[in-house]
């Protein structure tokens, strides 16, 4: 008598099954676990942008804007001598009421417009604070906040909601 090598065809289909199973309690993971990498990453990115700026300002003293877009399919102006710009990755949004732009001075301080004179530049009387926000995931921990001191540094990185 011969032996049978393989499997019958309901074995194939019951492991398929099952298969089938775990992969679709596998995706809605998957999905946040691509928008907390995107939050993460407009996090990060924005954090790079303000020390690079920071820095320029300090080596090349002279005064740097960081010009800051809410959505990353905002209008990005080109790098130029004075500005830097930060646009937020995939879903992320920049909170609204958030700061648009924020300015380095040749000491690495925080400079603002004067609300009366727009032209003329006043060293920031109180820390800047951005929020970025992901708008596709539902708990708590949907932001990431970052602040930038009177004198220029970044403050660590906080998890909130939005």
């Amino acid at each position: 008598m011969q032996k049978n090598r393989g499997f019958t065809l309901i074995e194939l289909m019951v492991t398929i099954a099952v298969l089938a199973v775990i992969a679709m309690m596998a995706v809605p993971s998957f999905g946040d676990m691509f928008q907390r990498q995107n939050l993460n990453k407009s996090t990060q990115e924005l954090v790079l942008t303000l020390n690079k700026a920071r820095s320029v300002a300090v080596l090349e003293r002279r005064v740097i804007e960081v010009k800051l877009a809410t959505t990353s399919t905002a209008d990005q102006v080109v790098d130029t001598v004075k500005k830097l710009n930060w646009s937020p990755s995939g879903k992320s949004i920049l909170k609204t009421g958030s700061v648009d732009s924020i300015f380095f001075g040749i000491s690495g301080g925080v400079f603002v417009t004067d609300p009366n004179d727009a032209t003329l530049m006043i060293p920031a009387t109180a820390d800047t604070v951005f929020t970025v926000c992901n708008t596709y995931i539902n708990n708590n921990k949907n932001a990431k906040k970052i602040t930038v001191s009177r004198m220029g540094t970044i403050q660590p990185i906080i998890e909130g909601a939005c």
